[in-house]
């Protein structure tokens, strides 16, 4: 376990160091100006804060993520004109908001593999819309630039769902059809016991806010068995 938890940080390192030094450092940059749109918040820089490999929790005054180039941005604390970027390898994941503001709500992003069709995997920033986000199930949105231009010609931001266990980084998240038979198919042996509580609690398979309540009420049930 140590010895991974060294690899996983000297990896995360490697690859944050390489998105901040030289060409691909700069490369990074350009791309970033020359993208007119896939930020979410509309680019804004939002308080938030990092979480790090080796188990910090760093605020940050601003932090902003682009969802095309699957690139988290984040403010110097002493100088805010000062950035560093962040791709999804150089972090276990980022917090946008705090806890307990009503305007400005916080969501999790999380560092997680992603298995889509037979593509392989890749790692890839995630929100985490379940009420814990190390499972034994997740489900999580990933975003990503729409395939057509809207009417002012700029791709919008499209999520798509994934879901998976929370408890194993090494197994992938895959997309996950918002219907009533691939949900179910989640929940394995306790499905029918998943299915009593969408019947009490009026739930909507087709809702990721109705789904994510499943999955809670799942890993309540999972934990106690």
């Amino acid at each position: 376990m140590l010895a991974q938890s060294n690899r996983e940080l000297a990896e995360a390192r490697a690859v944050h160091q390489q998105a901040n030094a030289g060409a691909s450092g700069k490369a990074l940059r350009v791309a970033l100006k020359q993208q007119p749109a896939g930020y979410m918040g509309q680019g804004a820089f939002q308080f938030g804060a990092l979480r790090t490999y080796d188990g910090r929790y760093r605020p940050v005054p601003g932090l902003r993520y682009h969802a095309g180039l699957r690139l988290l941005e984040a403010q110097d604390s002493v100088n805010n004109d000062s950035t560093q970027l962040w791709p999804a390898g150089g972090l276990r994941g980022f917090d946008l908001g705090e806890a307990g503001d009503a305007e400005m709500p916080l969501r999790r992003f999380r560092t997680r593999l992603i298995k889509e069709g037979a593509a392989g995997t890749r790692r890839e920033f995630v929100e985490i819309l379940t009420a814990i986000d190390a499972g034994p199930l997740v489900l999580a949105w990933m975003y990503s630039l729409g395939p057509e231009p809207n009417a002012k010609g700029v791709r919008p931001l499209v999520g798509t769902l994934v879901a998976g266990s929370g408890t194993n980084g090494a197994e992938p998240l895959r997309v996950l059809e918002a219907d009533q038979p691939s949900v179910l198919r989640l929940f394995g042996g306790r499905a029918d016991a998943v299915r009593k509580f969408v019947a009490t609690e009026r739930l909507d398979y087709t809702r990721p806010a109705d789904i994510a309540r499943m999955m809670d009420y799942y890993n309540r049930v999972a934990v106690i068995k």
